[in-house]
């Protein structure tokens, strides 16, 4: 029998991956759908900070919508110093513990240190956690904490937006 997994996709953190250190971009289907020969999935999730307005980006969310992903979207926020804020980190937390009955791997797709007591915590419940990222972005509390780490250039042919 299979195991089940769950995505969790930072959007945001994929994002700048993909322009600083693949120079390529990652098609989200594709990148789901190699996931998929190795377990069943329930459901993929992708949280992105937007640019309320931006045309180009709401027909990627749609295109994600439409081919089963959950989209879990906040507006970005200026603050008063000017600078810009969208974090969804404890979306992706609430979401991945709200869920844990529903998948037996959980598949972490960031690089973002805040999330390694979560790792831990889901280990505790019995849950396999992989961490996707790359190296370089990738901290090494996160890695440690992960029962397995996949470096997205290790993938990317298989899941390059063409």
């Amino acid at each position: 029998m299979r195991k089940r997994a769950g995505i969790f996709i930072d959007g945001t953190n994929f994002y700048f991956i993909q322009k600083n250190f693949l120079n390529a971009k990652i098609d989200i289907i594709k990148f789901v759908n190699y996931f998929k020969q190795f377990y069943d999935i329930y459901n993929t999730f992708f949280y992105l900070a937007y640019k309320e307005e931006d045309e180009k980006q709401e027909k990627f969310l749609k295109l994600l919508a439409f081919n089963g992903i959950t989209v879990v979207k906040k507006p970005i926020k200026q603050l008063k110093d000017g600078s810009f804020k969208g974090n969804l980190d404890v979306d992706i937390a609430i979401d991945m513990l709200l869920t844990k009955d529903n998948y037996d791997v959980g598949i972490l797709c960031t690089g973002d240190s805040d999330f390694e007591k979560l790792v831990y915590v889901l280990r505790c419940f019995g849950k396999e956690i992989i961490c996707v990222s790359t190296k370089e972005s990738t901290s090494i509390e996160l890695a440690n904490a992960a029962d397995k780490y996949i470096d997205l250039r290790e993938i990317l042919p298989l899941i390059r937006l063409e």
